[in-house]
Parts: structure tokens; C-alpha cells; sequence
């Protein structure tokens, strides 16, 4: 599927230098290591989201 959103995040200076280092750890983009994190969370059950 093609990744067509885009988030926006703020971090401060020692957030993304943490970032940063753990994916050049792992060889891979901060986006990445997003991608990955977002993925592991749970499924949305119906009803426990509210969309607005």
C-alpha cells in the first residue's frame, strides 16, 4: 500500500538525536522506526475511537 499521509511531528533537539541514532543503528530512516512502531500498536476496536 502506498504511503500517501504525512504527520507533522515536533520533537526537540535530544528527541531527534535519539531518533536518529537508533536508526542508524539499525541501518534504517527515522520514518522507518516510525512506520514500525505504528505498526506494532493494537488494532482500533469499534467504538473506542472517536473520529472528529
Amino acid at each position: 500500500m502506498a504511503r500517501t499521509e504525512r504527520v507533522l511531528v515536533r520533537l526537540t533537539t535530544q528527541e531527534k538525536a535519539k531518533l536518529q541514532a537508533y536508526a542508524d543503528k539499525l541501518g534504517v530512516s527515522m520514518s522507518e522506526i516510525i512506520q514500525d512502531w505504528i505498526k506494532a500498536l493494537p488494532e482500533p476496536q469499534k467504538d473506542s475511537f472517536t473520529v472528529g
